[in-house]
């Protein structure tokens, strides 16, 4: 299911990268302590990857807030990703992509509906991965 879903985000990144010709600027939202796939994405020469968390496990994650974000490190941001953000994390995530105008992808816990009040956020199933999406 994860390489799946890393499939999907490498897939993406490369098609964005391909359409405007540059590299693609993914940021991973709460990466907390499962860092294989976003380490495995940096390792792409078609994608600029930032991984934050309100509680950074190691130097390269940088500290921000979802309630209390840093624009900055999302401007210009083409792909936004949480995997497994609790709850109550989900809506403030949403704002942050309303803001820079980014494809959204939230991977709930397996047995999680997710928690947006919006129709956007559409469940998409590639190969044994299943997660929601907001294209923009």
């Amino acid at each position: 299911m994860w390489n799946d879903l890393e499939e999907f985000l490498l897939k993406l990144a490369i098609e964005n990268s391909e359409k405007t010709g540059q590299k693609t600027k993914m940021v991973e939202i709460g990466v907390g302590k499962f860092q294989t796939i976003s380490k495995n994405l940096s390792k792409n020469e078609n994608i600029d990857l930032i991984m934050t968390d309100i509680d950074p496990a190691n130097e390269d994650i940088v500290k921000d807030d979802v309630f209390n974000p840093d624009m900055s490190i999302y401007e210009d941001a083409d792909i936004l990703f949480s995997i497994r953000p609790p709850g109550e994390l989900q809506e403030a995530i949403m704002k942050i992509r309303d803001e820079v105008n980014a494809t959204l992808i939230i991977k709930p816990l397996f047995n999680e509906d997710l928690n947006i009040k919006t129709q956007k956020m559409k469940l998409k199933n590639y190969n044994r991965a299943s997660f929601y999406i907001y294209e923009k």
